[in-house]
């Protein structure tokens, strides 16, 4: 009834996106990742992605600019900001750009972002269920 769902991870950090690829295709999504939010917007443009999880500090463009553009092509996509260095200023332009959630950086463990993750899931099945029910 619902697609695999496809997750997208957005860090310069090549350690942390190393982890969270191997976490969450462990809890059975169909995973990328890169360390480039260019690379990774021309990958969102050749394929569906239903969940991005992405980094705000980066080098060559903000997670924040990264997050406008992703809205900017497909507003459906789940965006996750992920980042170590908070404030309420940040926090709030990540949600007023369309960012559906917000973790800090260190996880406190795994299972925390994989109960984000479905979240974001079950907001999609949710969504996708009332507009087939408005086609049927």
């Amino acid at each position: 009834m619902y697609p695999k769902f496809k997750i997208l991870i957005v860090d310069d950090e090549q350690d942390v996106a190393v982890v969270l690829e191997d976490f969450l295709r462990m809890e059975g999504y169909e995973v990328s990742s890169t360390t480039s939010p260019i690379e990774a917007l021309e990958m969102i443009k050749q394929q569906k992605y239903h969940i991005v999880l992405s980094d705000i500090v980066m080098p060559k463009m903000d997670g924040i600019d990264f997050l406008t553009q992703v809205k900017q092509y497909d507003a459906l996509t789940q965006v996750i900001m992920m980042t170590g260095y908070s404030t309420m200023d940040k926090t709030m332009r990540c949600l007023e750009a369309g960012a559906n959630d917000y973790i800090l950086k260190p996880f406190k463990n795994l299972a925390q972002l994989a109960e984000i993750v479905k979240i974001s899931e079950d907001k999609l099945k949710r969504w996708w269920d009332n507009m087939r029910g408005n086609f049927a």
